[in-house]
C-alpha cells in the first residue's frame, strides 16, 4: 500500500490503487470520453510543455481557477475549457450533465497539477458520489482518493518522466 503525500489523507478502506504508467494507458484506452483537470501548478513550464502535448492530442482539458492565464500566454486558450474546481466538481457529480460539448458526462477524469487538499477533497466527493465515472491522479503524488493513482514522485525527472512515458504510450494509440 502506498502512503498518502499527506500522511493524515487515510479515507477509510478504499483507497486508490496504485498504479503503473502502462496500467493507467490501458485505463485511459478504454475510456470513452476521458477529461484532464489541471489545476495551478501548470505555473510550471516543464509541466505545462507535457499537458499541452495531451491537448493537442485531442484530450479535453479544463483549466482551474487562475490557471487558464498560462494556457492564454501560451495560445492554447481556444483548446482548453476552464471552470472553477468545485463547480466543475458538481457538475461531474450529476451523471445527466452533458459535458463541456454537450455529448454526456465523461467516464474517466484524470486530475494533474492541483494543490493537494483541494484535488483530495473533490476526488473524495467524486469517489462516494459519482459511481459514473472513475477517477485518476496523474500527480507527483499518491491521491488515496482517486480511483488510481501513481506512487508519490518527488523528484522532478522522475515524475516528467513518467508523464513523457504517459504522452508517449497514448500517442502511440492516436498514431496507429
Amino acid at each position: 500500500m502506498e502512503i498518502p503525500y499527506d500522511i493524515g489523507n487515510i479515507p477509510g478502506p478504499k483507497m486508490a490503487r496504485a498504479v503503473t504508467v502502462d496500467e493507467f494507458v490501458r485505463r485511459f484506452k478504454k475510456s470513452k470520453r476521458p477529461l484532464l483537470v489541471v489545476g495551478s501548478e501548470v505555473s510550471d513550464r516543464e509541466l505545462r510543455k507535457r499537458v499541452e502535448k495531451l491537448i493537442d492530442m485531442g484530450i479535453p482539458t479544463v483549466a482551474t481557477g487562475g490557471s487558464i492565464r498560462y494556457f492564454v500566454e501560451d495560445g492554447y486558450a481556444q483548446k482548453v475549457k476552464v471552470s472553477l474546481l468545485h463547480e466543475l466538481t458538481n457538475m461531474l457529480l450529476d451523471e445527466s450533465w452533458m459535458g463541456f460539448d454537450g455529448k454526456g458526462n465523461y467516464d474517466f477524469v484524470m486530475f494533474l497539477g492541483i494543490t493537494y487538499y483541494l484535488a483530495s477533497q473533490m476526488l473524495s466527493a467524486l469517489k462516494n458520489f459519482a459511481p459514473h465515472l472513475s477517477t485518476a491522479s496523474i500527480d507527483r503524488y499518491y491521491h488515496p482518493n482517486a480511483d488510481i493513482s501513481f506512487k508519490n514522485q518527488f523528484k522532478d525527472e522522475k515524475f516528467f518522466e513518467m508523464l513523457d512515458e504517459i504522452i508517449e504510450k497514448i500517442g502511440e494509440d492516436k498514431n496507429e
